[in-house]
């Protein structure tokens, strides 16, 4: 009887008040990951310049927030978190690190996504670093990706717009198989010093993704440590290969021949041939030597557009079970008279 009577007593918005206060999980409060300073402002930026802000914040709120991602708005921004979960009333800092070597000359905002979990619900809290570039020094390509399945070189060039040009003191990666060296400095057509860079990748780098970096140690305590993120992507390279690698076909020219050579000089066996289009079709037929030879033919009457891109898979036996997969491209627009 108490219960009732006291339920009774009650005012209307205690229960709306209840509903609001309490999480889904019972929990009372709500999550709350607060930053005081969401936006900052770190005014000239000098183009490769080291360039980072922490951003302050504290859990305001009674139950326990998770960090589940901080999700970038480029890839030049790299996140760095000391832990993932955060109490109540416990403080902690993000720090925002920023590769400036990609960036072109003018205003920037560097963003992200901070997104956060407690008390049952998700939710995002924005950060941005505004800033303005000044490209004095700039490194082309600023971020580099490397597909290999052997030894190969790639070319950076360093441009110094200054009368007075920095002296790069010392090249080095991340990697003893990335090897870079200086090869040249000159002046371009606008008298601006140039320096050149040969980044080779051995022939010996394991297979799989790699994540380096190029160092450029200048002279220059402005420009001290010019870092260079890059990718290696290294691929076996396959026993059996076509000659040529692509197909390309008309109306006027609806067939070609491509050889499959194996590059320690066995025979090359066919178990079958498919193809991604009806309208292709392909044979084989071994020789000469110890190749394969395959007749690649499209019937141009069964494509539905003008333009083709597909490719045959051609599934060996011999020396070695492998897939070699060759692109097809056909332009048809002859026939259509365009």
């Amino acid at each position: 009887m108490k219960r009732k009577l006291l339920a009774r007593s009650m005012p209307w918005w205690a229960g709306f008040l209840a509903v609001v206060l309490l999480a889904p999980d019972g929990t009372a409060g709500r999550a709350d990951l607060h930053f005081p300073e969401p936006t900052v402002d770190v005014g000239e930026v000098r183009c490769g310049a080291p360039l980072s802000h922490r951003f302050t914040f504290i859990n305001r709120g009674p139950v326990p927030v998770e960090i589940l991602e901080v999700r970038a708005g480029c890839g030049c921004l790299t996140p760095r978190l000391p832990q993932r979960l955060w109490q109540p009333g416990e403080a902690g800092s993000l720090l925002l690190e920023v590769n400036t070597l990609s960036e072109e000359e003018g205003p920037h905002a560097w963003t992200c996504q901070v997104i956060c979990q407690g008390a049952g619900r998700r939710f995002e809290v924005p950060l941005q670093i505004i800033g303005r570039v000044i490209a004095e020094v700039t490194v082309r390509p600023a971020v580099l990706t490397v597909f290999s399945d052997s030894s190969v070189g790639h070319e950076l060039v360093l441009t110094d717009r200054r009368p007075r040009p920095l002296t790069i003191t010392e090249l080095r990666s991340t990697s003893p198989r990335l090897v870079p060296r200086l090869t040249e400095q000159t002046q371009d057509d606008r008298g601006h010093w140039v320096r050149r860079i040969r980044l080779e990748v051995s022939a010996d780098y394991p297979e799989g993704r790699h994540e380096e970096t190029l160092n450029i140690f200048t002279d220059d305590p402005l420009y001290r440590d010019l870092k260079v993120p890059v990718t290696v992507v290294k691929r076996s390279r396959p026993r059996v290969t076509a000659v040529p690698a692509a197909v390309e076909l008309t109306a006027a020219v609806p067939s070609c021949r491509v050889r499959l050579r194996d590059s320690q000089n066995q025979a090359v066996v066919v178990e079958r041939i498919t193809a991604d289009d009806p309208a292709i079709a392909c044979q084989w037929a071994p020789g000469p030597d110890t190749e394969a030879t395959l007749k690649v033919r499209v019937d141009c009457a069964r494509l539905s557009g003008g333009n083709l891109r597909s490719a045959i898979r051609v599934h060996l036996s011999r020396p070695v079970r492998e897939t070699v997969v060759i692109p097809v491209r056909v332009d048809n627009q002859a026939r259509r008279g365009l």
